[in-house]
């Protein structure tokens, strides 16, 4: 019943891990807020899981403790898909503004030599 003590603590650090890895990803505009939000209630039920897998040892097998260690493994590889993720939602965000940004600036210069040419071609 060691392994399961060992396992539940593990997934403690990790959920506490998990937790500040996310807000840490968050504040550096690496994570959505959707994402963001859903890690860190995804670090704090790891966290709790581990609380209960140490506290009800007698309860749990090796082989179910070797389980929830590859269902972390999973989170955390999950994880990095996120954050990949949200940094190319943040980035398509940034870019369609400036496509934007670029078609005004487009339809301005277009009025500008509209104007100019029916000024030349009036003189």
């Amino acid at each position: 019943m060691e392994i399961a003590r060992i396992a539940g603590i593990t997934m403690i650090i990790l959920g506490g891990v998990l937790l500040a890895w996310s807000f840490l990803a968050y504040a550096k505009h690496r994570l959505t807020e959707n994402f963001g939000m859903a890690w860190g209630l995804a670090a704090l039920c790891m966290a709790v899981a581990g609380i209960v897998l140490t506290v009800a040892e007698k309860s749990y097998t090796a082989m179910a403790a070797v389980a929830v260690l590859f269902g972390v493994m999973l989170v955390l590889c999950l994880f990095g898909f996120s954050q990949a993720i949200s940094v190319l939602i943040m980035k398509n965000q940034e870019l369609a503004m400036q496509v934007s940004l670029l078609n005004q600036e487009n339809e301005s210069i277009l009025h500008a030599l509209t104007a100019a040419k029916e000024h030349g071609a009036h003189e």
